[in-house]
């Protein structure tokens, strides 16, 4: 706000008739020119925190301001029509956003900032945390239950560390040496927290220190040029994704189905299985009992997936 001060009270009827913005302020006419100091996102902000333009208008103004203002000083200064600055003003008051500091003529301050919005900011947070419980024990009626599909490597690795982190029970886990290396922080503080983790690994344990880690090398020569992650968090969501090791392709899927999560959920175990008894009989002995069986078939389903992705094995 810009203010010329000028000494002659006789000037002031004739500045009010033709309407120029002005106010008589001890024997002086201040001249006032509003000046739009509140940039657009500051408004647009404002008004998601509950102000309406007018109140954001009178609000920003009276910040700028140091002496105490009447309704009728302060709709000169912020622009805010005459017919609607006690309104404002009083609405501003009632919200603890401005105080009444004088009776007459009533006067008033605005409320400092940090007082104003960490208020604000308590009353949100209230409302949403009653939201969410209220909301949380509603009888909900029968929902379907999506799969997602997930297209690129890194976006299957930040869904995958989203989903680790979210655990609050338990992580069931089958990947390859490279997906483990990468998602590793997440789940060693999982492990750290408490959280019952139980891996798979395709390949060799080496350097690899978290207590169930269930290695088997029945599919290595399969998986030496892509990166493998089935994922299963606290029983209840799985993802899976397959990705060329060498490119930033990859594809896979996230769901919360209760069908298809039994679906992996025994899929890892009979991988534990599978481990476990590697661990105990040793590869040569599996292929004696097995006649090698499993890896033709194995071969088959791999055929499909090494032209998907033009693998060369």
């Amino acid at each position: 706000t810009t203010s010329f001060l000028l000494s002659y009270e006789h000037l002031f009827t004739c500045f009010e008739t033709w309407k120029i913005p002005c106010h008589y302020y001890n024997s002086m006419i201040v001249f006032t020119t509003l000046v739009v100091t509140m940039s657009a996102r500051l408004f647009d902000n404002l008004k998601q925190l509950g102000f309406n333009e007018y109140e954001a208008r009178v609000y920003v103004e009276m910040l700028h301001q140091i002496d105490p203002l009447t309704a009728y000083e302060i709709g000169k200064l912020s622009g805010v029509p005459r017919s609607k600055v006690y309104e404002v003003v009083d609405n501003l008051r009632r919200k603890q956003f401005v105080v009444q500091i004088e009776d007459n003529p009533k006067k008033y301050l605005p409320v400092d900032p940090e007082e104003v919005f960490s208020s604000i900011e308590k009353s949100f947070r209230t409302s949403v945390n009653f939201v969410k419980e209220e909301l949380n024990h509603l009888e909900r009626g029968e929902t379907i239950d999506y799969i997602f599909n997930i297209f690129g490597k890194e976006t299957i690795i930040e869904r995958s560390k989203q989903m680790i982190r979210s655990a609050s029970s338990s992580i069931l886990i089958a990947v390859d040496r490279l997906m483990l290396d990468v998602l590793y922080k997440e789940l060693e503080s999982a492990e750290r927290s408490g959280i019952e983790l139980s891996i798979v690994l395709y390949g060799k344990r080496e350097d690899i220190y978290f207590q169930n880690v269930y290695c088997h090398q029945l599919r290595e020569p399969d998986i030496r040029n892509f990166c493998f992650i089935l994922l299963d968090i606290d029983f209840k969501e799985v993802l899976a994704g397959t990705m060329p090791a060498s490119t930033t392709e990859g594809h896979g899927f996230w769901t919360r189905s209760v069908y298809l999560n039994n679906i992996m959920q025994d899929n890892i175990i009979h991988e534990i299985s599978l481990g476990m008894l590697e661990e105990k009989l040793g590869l040569d002995q599996i292929h004696r009992l097995t006649g090698r069986i499993p890896d033709r078939i194995w071969e088959k389903a791999m055929d499909r997936f090494n032209s998907k992705f033009h693998i060369r094995r």
